[in-house]
Formats: C-alpha cells, sequence, structure tokens
C-alpha cells in the first residue's frame, strides 16, 4: 500500500502487514508531522501505538572512487636506475680514492710532503721512508769506462718487518774531498714491493765519477 503524509506530502510504500489489520500511528520521517494510517477497513480498533516509517533512499549509481597511483613510464624507471648507478659508482669512487689515500700515504707525503701535517691530524702519523726495511752489502767502486772514471753502487735492501714494505728510490749522495757533497741522484730498488723476509737489489752506473771519494745511500724521503 501507498501512503501519504498529510503535511508534506511525502509518500511512503509500505507492506498491508506493516500498518496491521488495526492501523496505527505513523510519524513522518521528513517533517516529523503524526497521523492514523487505518487499514483497508476502516471500522477496525485503532491502538495507541506509533510507527515511524523512514523512505528508502535510491541506491546510488556512483562506483567508490579509487585512489590509483599513476603508472610510471619506462622512461622513469630508467632514469631512476641510471641515477642510482650514478650514485653508485661516485661512492665506489669515493672510497678507492679514500683507500688509496690511507694505503699509499707514506708515496703521497714522498710526492707532496705537506700532507704529512694533514695525516698527523688526522691521527695517521706517516712513517719515515725506509721503515722495516735494512741496507745491507751495500758498496760503491770506481773503474775506468771508455776512459772516463766510473761509479758503481749496488747492494741489497732487506725487509725485516712483518708485513709487506713499499721499497723507497733510494738517494745516492757522492762526497768529495771534506766530504763535500759533489752531486746527488736516486736509485729505484727491484722490486718496488717486498713481503717479509724478502730482498730487493739495486745497481747503478755514473760514468762521471771524477773527485769522488765517498758516497752516502739513504731511503729517498722525497725532500
Amino acid at each position: 500500500m501507498i501512503i501519504t503524509c498529510p503535511a508534506c506530502d511525502t509518500r511512503y510504500t509500505l507492506a498491508d502487514s506493516a500498518v496491521g489489520p488495526q492501523g496505527r500511528k505513523v510519524r513522518c520521517a521528513q517533517c516529523g508531522h503524526m497521523w492514523w494510517q487505518s487499514p483497508q477497513d476502516d471500522s477496525v480498533f485503532h491502538p495507541d501505538a506509533v510507527t515511524e516509517f523512514h523512505p528508502v533512499p535510491p541506491p546510488s549509481t556512483k562506483a567508490p572512487a579509487s585512489k590509483t597511483e599513476p603508472a610510471k613510464s619506462p622512461a622513469d624507471s630508467g632514469a631512476r636506475r641510471r641515477a642510482l648507478v650514478g650514485w653508485g659508482s661516485f661512492v665506489a669512487v669515493l672510497l678507492a680514492i679514500a683507500a688509496a689515500g690511507y694505503l699509499g700515504r707514506a708515496t703521497v707525503v714522498r710526492l707532496w710532503p705537506p700532507a704529512a701535517l694533514f695525516y698527523e691530524t688526522v691521527g695517521l702519523p706517516v712513517e719515515p721512508p725506509g721503515t722495516g726495511l735494512q741496507l745491507q752489502n751495500v758498496r760503491s767502486e770506481q773503474k775506468a769506462e771508455d776512459g772516463k772514471a766510473a761509479l758503481l753502487v749496488e747492494g741489497q735492501i732487506l725487509n725485516a718487518s712483518e708485513t709487506m714494505r713499499t721499497v723507497p728510490a733510494l738517494r745516492v749522495t757522492a762526497l768529495g774531498a771534506d766530504r763535500q757533497p759533489l752531486r746527488n741522484w736516486t736509485v729505484e730498488p727491484v722490486p718496488p714491493q717486498i713481503l717479509p723476509g724478502e730482498i730487493a737489489t739495486f745497481r747503478d752506473v755514473q760514468t762521471d765519477a771524477a773527485g769522488v771519494l765517498e758516497v752516502m745511500i739513504t731511503f729517498d724521503g722525497g725532500h
């Protein structure tokens, strides 16, 4: 059955059983007005119970909005991948430079002596050139070559430490009368690195040795 609110004309569709055979008071859900709703037979006794009916809203046809992320294009993925690879390479280069600066700090200081102050400041003092190494069987000899006095210098370098050592260049100073320096030069030992107990050798010939009475050999500190 269809009932209509006499106050606001709001219409409701109800089953006959909702009103009942005796009828009952009802209240409009739209305006709150109450009235007596009779069934088909108006002679039936009316109780005082009040029944409020609510109109059923029509079903919504709009689908709930869903939040979707915009699809990532292959170009965006490629750019992000290239950025990650670039940062990884940059970090790897920094680590390599730091490792080289740490392990080869003696070479760095030899090439650029002011770096020694930096290493000492950060708690990484640089060992003097030739630390852990010993010169042995060193000899010098003058001989004639092509009618000129030539100077032969040779010897060995022993690694007396417990770690592998880099063998620095040797500085040879030629001394004359009253031990006055006449000239100096450097000699590169072979091999450049030796393990504990191993020996590197050096040999050098200078063709102009006039006036040389003595030679002095030290590890070259780059000074």
